[in-house]
């Protein structure tokens, strides 16, 4: 029997790769199968000996991590369509904190073979993604770690393809942006050039702009293969280019409405920047019968109902001892 956690049978041990400042497995809770994350950090001050005031401001940093979580993964679950996967449980098991959700079997789909894809499901695909980010950013929540990564691609029930949104530990509400570099993490090849000044100690406002900026070279990829074109013999990555006032390059191979689109998508400020609506907008009326016909009845590519939050596991040190 392997190891168990907050009811969660964990089907292999716990492993660190590709995973940051975490550790991860999968692990099952009746029938279901679950995506389990471990958070290496906060480390909650079970067994420490350590000073009073030491004491007291490590489970203060806890507590405002828990509150930063729940109200980030309550956010997230109120705004899902069903594609943005939701949180199922976040709880503390000793000293760390775990966040589980159901686990998404993808397809083996990369960029490059999506870009050969017909060219509806292509257009399907960003049109899932983008109605998913329009209702997360509707909520101010800004997924900030927006890669290939962690867009999922999947088959239906139907035998088509869908999206799934997953890894939002990057996260954050709006109305709280992160205040330091440390708290802001993702991949420089989709960073936002609003993303790469405050990484660089600039003043820079933090918005679902972030988002649309990655998606802008997300879309570019599925339909092309590539990525938008820029002088790599002067810039590692696109933010870099924009920034020194040389436009994204857009490639031939597409088509309107989608070229305006992308265009405006990875436009150096952010408030000129069009929105994750307004890409809806642009995308929902393209020919696919299939999907306007799914839409009338339910989320696309939606599997399950909306899920809350618990705070069942959660195990708070009496205030009392602190005082």
């Amino acid at each position: 029997m392997g190891e168990i956690i907050n009811g969660f049978d964990l089907i292999e041990p716990l492993q660190s790769k590709n995973a940051g400042f975490s550790r991860w497995t999968f692990a099952k809770r009746g029938d279901r199968v679950f995506f389990l994350k471990e958070f290496l950090d906060p480390v909650y001050p079970v067994d420490a000996v350590i000073g009073e005031k030491q004491m007291k401001a490590r489970v203060m940093a806890c507590r405002d991590f828990e509150k930063k979580c729940m109200d980030r993964y309550q956010a997230l679950n109120d705004a899902s369509d069903g594609n943005a996967v939701r949180v199922e449980a976040f709880f503390r098991s000793g000293s760390h904190y775990y966040v589980a959700m159901e686990r998404v079997e993808a397809e083996r789909l990369g960029v490059q073979e999506i870009s050969r894809l017909p060219y509806e499901m292509k257009v399907n695909l960003c049109r899932i993604i983008a109605h998913s980010f329009m209702m997360l950013h509707k909520n101010h929540i800004v997924h900030a770690d927006v890669k290939e990564q962690n867009i999922l691609v999947k088959k239906t029930k139907k035998n088509s393809l869908t999206a799934k949104i997953v890894d939002f530990d990057c996260s954050f509400v709006e109305k709280r942006p992160p205040e330091t570099e440390d708290e802001l993490n993702g991949d420089q090849v989709y960073f936002s050039p609003e993303a790469c000044l405050f990484l660089c100690g600039e003043e820079a406002r933090l918005t679902s702009k972030l988002d649309v900026f990655a998606l802008g070279i997300l879309f570019h990829q599925y339909l092309t293969g590539e990525l938008p074109g820029f002088d790599s013999s002067q810039y590692d990555y696109l933010h870099e280019a924009v920034l020194d006032d040389q436009p994204a390059r857009i490639s031939p191979q597409i088509m309107e409405p989608f070229r305006t689109m992308i265009t405006k998508m990875l436009l150096v400020d952010p408030d000129e920047r069009c929105s994750m609506e307004e890409v809806w907008e642009v995308l929902m009326p393209l020919p696919c019968k299939e999907y306007i016909e799914a839409r009338n009845r339910r989320p696309y590519g939606s599997d399950s109902e909306p899920t809350e939050i618990t705070r069942g596991g959660f195990m708070y040190a009496g205030d009392s001892a602190f005082m």
